[in-house]
């Protein structure tokens, strides 16, 4: 059973934020999202309007909030591999992001963050552990 219909919008972006990280943009499944909401299908689509939709406000909200925070870098690393080549709302958003980014080092935490993504960052801080 899904939600009442009232909620606060800032804290389901915050849990749409969070499957969207663990899952990509086009890994992530509207029954994802409703699943991890708690509400249903008709709320999430009246709020948001697509699954597009809730990724721009969730990338838009954390912008905004949290400019260099990790799930931010996150959603942005997604926003670039996934959608900007063929979203101008996105491309957008993403070239406003990287003019106001507080940190001097964006390229530097965007790098880690894609090594981080893809699994690789995680094999190579095993290994010099092990070492």
């Amino acid at each position: 059973m899904g939600r009442k219909k009232s909620f606060q919008q800032s804290e389901i972006l915050k849990i749409i934020s969070t499957v969207f990280v663990k899952y990509g943009f086009e890994g992530t499944s509207l029954d994802d999202l409703v699943k991890a909401t708690g509400l249903l299908r008709g709320s999430l689509y009246s709020a948001f309007g697509s699954k597009r939709g809730m990724f721009i406000d969730a990338l838009s909200e954390n912008i905004k909030q949290q400019k260099d925070s990790e799930i931010t870098i996150t959603l942005v690393i997604i926003a670039m591999m996934e959608l900007a080549a063929k979203d101008n709302t996105i491309r957008r958003l993403l070239k406003q992001w990287y003019k106001e980014s507080a940190s001097s080092n964006v390229k530097e935490l965007l790098g880690r963050a894609v090594l981080k993504q893809s699994g690789i960052l995680k094999e190579e801080e095993k290994n010099s552990h092990g070492k």
